[in-house]
């Protein structure tokens, strides 16, 4: 019987982490900006000797181009920084961030494709590109659906591409052709690439000659992020930030306020004291603060103390020379998360993506991590994986933790949506409507709802079907709060550069081995981290003419 019940357990505890697989959009906003899911195996991992039970994911491997940088990676949830994670194609494995045995494997099913409708007679047709998968790549296509059948003059083509990397790699390769497509959904560390291919057609100059009082009602957050040297380049579309998510029952368990929204460092240590579970042999059963190696995460830390990223001004008034990240702000975060683990009050899963971040997920869902940290865009598949997994922790949000007195904000992640040059004056005007169409309150009332990103204008909020979602995840409402109340800054901007791949990929290696013991202080990891990839932005830098 025993058996029996623990492999019912592990079943249960596999469906849950397939379902953050598919429900988990990020980021930046996140890992999948270095990262491409092409396909994701999970499986479900038993460790007999403890009798825990690790949910994991495993993505299939691929290449990343960056500035000549190649990278090889592998990511099933995204948050922040950049796209969703889907499940896709999904077979029996087994990989675990600790040893152990293979006791079952569930298969996902793969999401259905929304089909396009039928392009009406006479009309003009554009292409658009966008790097979205899975449940997430569906609303993009019931986006399009919607409308192509709002109106008969226009009909966009909706092309999907494996990944936000892989959208911006190969509009690259096309530069030289004719073949780039009208419209294109880029991550937000893509906007410096994008504005150096000069193949763009700011959105500005579509505002300004029509004389829309569009710009006024975007997040200024929102507007803040794509705008460089004054100018609006890209439409947002779907946007994110980080936040601090916790367990509000292992809060209220060890007499913490479940409704405290703002957070120091040395409170959250205080708090993972309190938090923190260990058995006999002083094994963490439940971690205070369990978390990943982030870059994404670093960055959003950064900003909240102020501190930009590269210099000058984060590249936001001229093209950024140097990279200024292992500053005092980026050593505080890692000596924040170094005291956790030191300490014993919570554990690392390692740099961001693959089994990594499943099991980051999987372990606060089922109530064995209090506190941990990733994209608001996850907080529906963490609301829904937590159900599902018999409804022990009831999920938290608030802001993400900073040093005492830290006055900043957080970055936007996600992407937006860019006009290139190419095609006929009716191309581009055709464009340009649905671009604008895309922005309108709405629409992304409908994108957020169905989602779980930002909608990017304020008047947003007024739709009832905007409405109807916050009385049903009353949590998102901390992370509007968060993302108003960031002072624009160029701190709170955001870096643009054109190696922020390459560069993410540094930081998560520096944040690793200081973690380990390879660096004797922070600083000096990030700066071993900071030379190299000052070496590679030297080198794109003198590309670009």
């Amino acid at each position: 019987m025993k058996r029996t019940r623990n492999l019912g357990q592990l079943l249960a505890l596999g469906l849950v982490t397939l379902l953050l697989t598919g429900l988990l959009a990020a980021c930046g906003d996140s890992t999948a900006t270095t990262t491409t899911v092409a396909s994701t195996t999970a499986a479900v991992v038993g460790t007999t000797a403890a009798g825990a039970t690790t949910a994991a994911s495993a993505a299939a491997a691929k290449t990343t181009t960056a500035a000549g940088t190649t990278a090889t990676g592998a990511t099933t949830v995204a948050a922040g920084t950049t796209t969703a994670a889907s499940a896709t194609t999904v077979a029996a494995g087994a990989t675990t961030a600790a040893s152990a045995t293979t006791t079952a494997a569930v298969a996902a099913p793969t999401p259905t494709a929304v089909a396009p409708i039928p392009q009406p007679a006479g009309s003009v047709k554009i292409t658009f590109w966008y790097g979205l998968t899975g449940a997430l790549g569906n609303v993009v296509q019931q986006t399009v659906n919607k409308y192509n059948s709002s109106q008969s003059k226009y009909y966009v083509e909706a092309i999907q591409q494996p990944s936000y990397d892989d959208t911006i790699n190969k509009l690259n390769t096309s530069l030289a052709g004719a073949t780039l497509p009208n419209v294109a959904q880029i991550y937000d560390i893509g906007t410096q690439r994008m504005i150096d291919t000069k193949k763009i057609l700011p959105v500005q100059d579509f505002i300004d000659k029509e004389q829309l009082n569009i710009i006024s009602d975007l997040e200024p957050a929102v507007a803040s992020y794509y705008t460089v040297g004054g100018k609006l380049y890209s439409m947002p579309f779907n946007s994110s930030a980080p936040v601090m998510y916790f367990d509000k029952n292992a809060f209220k368990e060890v007499g913490l306020d479940p409704e405290k929204k703002i957070w120091t460092y040395d409170e959250v240590l205080e708090a993972a004291k309190k938090l923190v579970k260990k058995d006999a042999s002083g094994k963490i059963i439940r971690g205070g603060v369990d978390f990943t190696l982030y870059s994404w995460i670093f960055e959003q830390e950064l900003a909240t103390q102020g501190a930009v990223f590269a210099a000058p001004d984060n590249g936001r008034n001229a093209r950024a020379t140097n990279l200024a990240f292992n500053n005092d702000a980026g050593t505080n975060w890692l000596n924040f998360l170094k005291k956790i683990q030191d300490d014993g009050l919570g554990r690392s899963w390692g740099r961001d993506g693959g089994a990594n971040s499943s099991t980051r997920d999987a372990k606060f869902v089922t109530g064995e991590t209090a506190i941990t940290f990733n994209s608001i865009a996850g907080l529906r598949g963490y609301i829904s994986s937590a159900a599902q997994a018999g409804g022990k922790v009831d999920v938290g949000v608030a802001y993400i933790p900073r040093p005492t007195g830290a006055k900043g904000g957080v970055i936007i992640g996600g992407a937006s949506f860019w006009i290139t040059n190419t095609g006929t004056p009716e191309q581009q005007a055709a464009s340009w409507d649905f671009v604008k169409w895309t922005a309108l309150p709405e629409i992304q009332a409908y994108w957020s709802s169905n989602t779980g990103y930002y909608p990017i204008r304020k008047g947003a909020y007024d739709v009832q079907e905007m409405k109807d979602t916050l009385a049903k995840y009353p949590q998102f409402n901390v992370a509007i709060e968060q993302l108003r109340a960031t002072e624009p800054s160029s701190a709170t901007q955001g870096a643009v550069f054109g190696t922020f791949v390459s560069t993410r990929q540094a930081i998560e290696g520096a944040m690793e081995q200081f973690l380990a013991g390879k660096f004797p202080t922070a600083k000096a990891a990030l700066d071993d981290a900071a030379s190299k990839s000052n070496d590679t932005l030297s080198e794109y830098n003198s590309t670009v003419k």
